[in-house]
């Protein structure tokens, strides 16, 4: 019988030359996969804000705490919550609405969703697989780069 793989879930912040940027990685035993990525405008108060709702609900333990790296893992029940929020965050213009949203769902206020969410990333992920492969790119899990 095979043993299931327990994965790991990390998102980090790091600075880059053009702003800060948002990764959301999944792996096992030191193999890891990014499976999207952010950068923009908001994406320090979105970093900070998912900190905040995971931190209330003891979900993240700090890999790398640096000026310009942030590197946490989360919780395993809350990983694939938290990597379908980015997707739908990413284009969000009220990120305050947003973090509130987050907050009432990992205590539970909204029945279903978390379930719901995680369904939603592990479906685009998939769909991402069946894309044809760009040349000379980075690898990522979804596609297009979100």
């Amino acid at each position: 019988m095979r043993s299931v793989e327990k994965l790991t879930y990390y998102m980090s912040l790091r600075r880059r030359k053009r702003g800060w940027e948002i990764s959301y990685n999944i792996g096992s035993e030191g193999k890891l996969t990014t499976i999207l990525r952010l950068n923009g405008r908001s994406t320090d108060k979105v970093f900070k804000g998912v900190i905040k709702a995971l931190a209330k609900q003891g979900a993240i333990i700090p890999s790398k705490v640096s000026e310009d790296a942030q590197v946490y893992a989360i919780r395993e029940d809350l990983g694939p919550v938290i990597g379908a929020y980015f997707i739908l965050v990413r284009r969000a213009r009220n990120i305050e609405k947003w973090n509130n949203f987050l907050n009432n769902l990992l205590e539970e206020q909204y029945v279903g969703i978390a379930k719901a969410f995680s369904v939603f990333l592990e479906l685009a992920i998939e769909l991402s697989k069946s894309m044809p492969k760009r040349p000379r790119s980075k690898s990522y899990a979804l596609s297009p780069i979100v």
